[in-house]
C-alpha cells in the first residue's frame, strides 16, 4: 500500500476531530511550502502562472509578505507564490 492509499484510508476512517487535525496539518504544510517558494524567488525573476486555463508570463516586480506582484503584458498581477513557476527563458 503506497502513502497516498494509506492517507485515503486514514481520512475515511477518521472522526470529525481527527479530520480537523488533518486539515490543520495540511494548512501548515501548505504555508511551509509557500514560504519556501517565496524564499527561492527574487525581484526580476521570470515566472509564469495559469489564469483561466492559459499561461501568463511575467517578471517579479515586488515581494509582499504572502504574494508577489508580477508585471505582465496585461498589467500587474498580485499572485500567491504557490501559483508561480520560475522559468529560465521565454
Amino acid at each position: 500500500m503506497n502513502a497516498m492509499e494509506v492517507m485515503k484510508t486514514t481520512i475515511f476512517n477518521s472522526d470529525n476531530e481527527e479530520i480537523n487535525e488533518i486539515a490543520e496539518l495540511i494548512t501548515i504544510r501548505k504555508e511551509m511550502l509557500s514560504k519556501q517558494k517565496m524564499n527561492e524567488m527574487k525581484v526580476g525573476d521570470k515566472v509564469f502562472f495559469m489564469s483561466k486555463g492559459r499561461k501568463v508570463k511575467g517578471t517579479i516586480r515586488k515581494k509582499n509578505i504572502k504574494r508577489l506582484v508580477i508585471d505582465t503584458d496585461q498589467g500587474g498581477w498580485n499572485v500567491p507564490a504557490s501559483m508561480l513557476t520560475l522559468v529560465e527563458e521565454w
